[in-house]
């Protein structure tokens, strides 16, 4: 009689162990389990401006999703929320994305970020313009986010100052700068701090002036006129960004030459913008998305700093102001506004 087979030693718990491990797994596979089985990923989108009818540069993120196969209705589901500008309707927008159960949330900039980490923790959340993101709280580390957010930086390292450099390209006889300020913004005083940092390093005398809301940016372009400014740099700040034609014409009233770091739109009047090609940074946002919902950790992802610069200068602003813009600065300049 044959003797019985003895199963080789620890068959049965290595067959145990395996099992086990696949219910440790289980939970981080079933978002990619799901898409294959045909479950439409939900991607929310939280922006701080735009809307319904205009809605700027998340266009640019929706069309990045979409070239990504990411198309609502059909393989994802896409809820956009959008504040207009308003930042006391983000956290009630924030929560109505969070009870659609998102599986990624784009926040643009950071106040939608802490909204909605606050109305969805845990939820991954891509950044598409972060400005002082470790000083704000919303990563750890460029190379090593942590948490659950990452995403795009708002601007390449030394922007202000450089900001400043042209000015006194501009300008050449320049003593003081002047900075518009708006203090409601969320990285306001960490960008004002900058400035002043990066104008003592240039050797100016630097003087703020701030404004809160639209009706108190006639005022706050006076007084930084009237203290001297030899010309005016303008806070990357959501309602400054909505109002730079506005702003430029104020300044040109009180022959205050203009510096923005807003490239876009490009003819707003104001007399010179030199910073990051945004639609690149919405692009990029979308293919952060597209790794979270397939399985990577926000947490690994490093931030991405922007790539794409430009630098336009308005002519017409120029001729108006009485100043003649140098040959080194025009042969730099992407655009030129005649």
């Amino acid at each position: 009689m044959r003797p019985p087979i003895d199963l080789p030693v620890g068959w049965s718990c290595r067959l145990r162990r395996r099992d086990f491990i696949a219910l440790l797994a289980a939970p981080a596979l079933a978002p990619r389990l799901a898409r294959a089985q045909g479950k439409r990923p939900t991607i929310g989108v939280l922006a701080l401006n735009g809307s319904e009818t205009d809605p700027g540069l998340v266009a640019e993120f929706l069309r990045g999703l979409a070239d990504l196969s990411y198309v609502d209705g059909k393989t994802a589901t896409i809820a956009v929320r959008y504040a207009t500008g308003e930042q006391k309707s983000l956290p009630a927008l924030a929560a109505e994305i969070a009870r659609l159960k998102p599986d990624v949330i784009m926040a643009d900039t950071a106040s939608p970020i802490k909204a909605a980490r606050s109305a969805a923790p845990g939820v991954p959340i891509v950044g598409a313009v972060m400005g002082f993101p470790i000083e704000q709280g919303l990563i750890a580390s460029f190379a090593r986010p942590g948490g659950n957010t990452t995403g795009m930086a708002s601007n390449v390292e030394g922007m202000n100052g450089k900001l400043i450099e042209l000015g006194k390209e501009l300008v050449p006889q320049s003593t003081r700068m002047g900075l518009l300020v708006d203090p409601g913004g969320s990285a306001a005083a960490l960008m004002q701090r900058s400035f002043e940092a990066a104008a003592k390093e240039s050797g100016l005398d630097f003087h703020s002036a701030e404004a809160h809301v639209v009706g108190e940016l006639d005022a706050a372009v006076g007084r930084l006129a009237d203290a001297g400014s030899a010309f005016m740099c303008i806070e990357p700040i959501s309602m400054l960004n909505l109002e730079l034609a506005r702003i430029a014409q104020i300044a040109l009233a009180r022959h205050l030459p203009t510096i923005s770091n807003r490239p876009d739109p490009p003819d707003t009047g104001i007399l010179l913008a030199y910073g990051v090609d945004y639609i690149e940074n919405y692009r990029r946002a979308a293919i952060f998305v597209d790794k979270i919902l397939k399985g990577a950790k926000p947490g690994e992802l490093p931030v991405e700093f922007p790539t794409k610069v430009q630098l336009i200068v308005n002519l017409k602003t120029a001729k108006a102001l009485g100043i003649t813009v140098p040959a080194t600065l025009l042969v730099r300049a992407d655009q030129v506004i005649e």
